[in-house]
């Protein structure tokens, strides 16, 4: 073999050993980096790993984030120094609520479904929608002919000309849902005043006292009531627009109340006017007649139930009815001699000066009067019920005062009794319970006894 042969042989040698170790390096490298690619992925799945059933179905997952990706982790310059960013965390049972489905209208019910009106008259049926919690109840309210009856958006509906027509209200939510209401729109008839009554047709009264007598206008739908108060002479008694007749001087005269609507209807109230009431051993001031401890009625003086105030009291009665409250009268007209037995009995039991707190001497009591009644229970218990407060909210409307308020013993003279009422009429009881005083400081006067 020649020395070039050898040399040839020798470096095919060298360079298949020099191969042999890059392969080797080389493979060594590629399994290396194949074990910590593998660990990387397994511990990526050990922190991840959640099981199936423990994610809700309507979660956020990470397939539904959009987070995009600004470099790949390989591309990182090398020579940035500062810490990676917090990895984005996920919490496997964090989710969003489902929102619910909204409860719609399915009826419509109506506190009426017919309505009759004259032209010009409104009526407004009240709605209700169901079930109690759908979530829109809105109305649309719509008329089937706007020449008939008109409707606003709360559902008032006005008629405009004779006929018929249909009203419908529809719910916003849901459009099929709606209730009718059949209108009839009729032609007004104009109903004249035939006949007027009184509840008195003959009033005696001292100078400076007044009485209102009550009328009614038949037949009860008539278009116009309106009354027209006249008097045949003002010096002996003056009238005014509502009736009210307040006596001058002694004397006699008719007052008339005739119809406006129709001047041929007419009533008439014959007034005598007798001496002065302080003649009498009766007092009056500014019309009222006034009885207390300081101005006191004549023993034989027994008129017994004014009637005017027995129908303010029956009126009141019924007006507290229909609030849910019952009213009735434990004590009314009281005459002299009843008064007397009365108050000496309290003397006997409690001694003057504690029945003189609570009870009248004869002659000084209201009862007397027959203007002033005791209602339900003429205790001091009776204060604070629903009937005591009814009655001193409402009273004046008919024409009553609580006489004795609480607080004012010192002016009225008597403690204080929630049962006690006293008729002044509307007018006179509106102005006293406005003024918030009590009768003798609104008259100026004062309530003890001489001795």
């Amino acid at each position: 073999m020649s020395k070039s042969s050898t040399a040839l042989i020798f470096a095919l040698i060298i360079g298949i050993a020099v191969l042999a170790v890059v392969c080797a390096a080389s493979f060594w490298t590629f399994n290396n980096k194949s074990d910590s690619t593998d660990d990387a992925v397994e511990d990526s799945e050990e922190i991840n790993a959640v099981p199936v059933a423990a994610i809700p179905d309507d979660a956020v997952t990470m397939d539904e984030l959009s987070v995009p990706a600004a470099y790949a982790a390989d591309d990182v310059p090398k020579d940035v120094d500062e810490e990676p960013d917090e990895p984005l965390l996920i919490e496997p049972d964090a989710y969003v609520p489902a929102i619910p489905d909204e409860i719609p209208v399915t009826e419509i019910r109506l506190t009426t479904y017919d309505v009759s009106l004259y032209e010009g008259e409104s009526k407004m049926p009240i709605v209700t929608m169901y079930p109690e919690n759908a979530a829109d109840k809105g109305e649309i309210w719509t008329t089937s002919d706007e020449q008939v009856a008109s409707v606003d958006g709360l559902g008032l509906i006005k008629a405009v000309g004779i006929g018929k027509c249909t009203v419908t209200v529809t719910s916003v939510s849901s459009p099929d849902v709606k209730a009718d209401v059949a209108v009839e729109v009729k032609e007004r008839v104009y109903v004249p005043v035939e006949d007027i009554s009184l509840s008195t047709y003959e009033v005696t009264l001292y100078a400076g006292s007044s009485k209102m007598p009550i009328v009614t206008m038949y037949p009860k739908n008539a278009a116009d009531k309106s009354e027209i108060w006249t008097t045949s002479d003002d010096g002996v008694a003056t009238v005014d627009s509502l009736g009210r007749i307040t006596a001058v001087s002694e004397g006699n005269c008719t007052v008339t109340v005739t119809s406006a609507d129709s001047p041929e209807v007419r009533a008439e109230v014959s007034v005598s006017v007798i001496p002065t009431q302080e003649a009498q051993g009766i007092t009056y001031i500014n019309g009222i007649l006034v009885v207390n401890k300081t101005y006191a009625l004549p023993s034989d003086y027994n008129p017994g139930v004014n009637s005017e105030a027995k129908s303010a009291l029956d009126e009141m009665f019924e007006a507290a009815k229909n609030d849910g409250i019952s009213l009735w009268v434990v004590s009314g007209f009281r005459s002299y001699e009843t008064q007397k037995g009365l108050y000496n009995r309290y003397v006997n039991r409690d001694g003057k000066a504690e029945a003189d707190r609570y009870s009248a001497r004869p002659g000084h009591s209201e009862h007397q009067t027959g203007l002033a009644f005791d209602l339900n229970n003429a205790s001091s218990s009776f204060a604070g019920t629903p009937e005591a407060k009814w009655i001193e909210n409402n009273c004046y409307k008919y024409g009553f005062i609580v006489r004795y308020p609480s607080g004012k013993e010192s002016i009225t003279g008597f403690m204080y009794e929630p049962w006690h009422v006293r008729y002044l009429g509307k007018e006179t009881a509106q102005t006293v319970y406005d003024s918030g005083l009590t009768l003798e400081e609104y008259l100026g006067i004062d309530s003890k006894y001489a001795e």
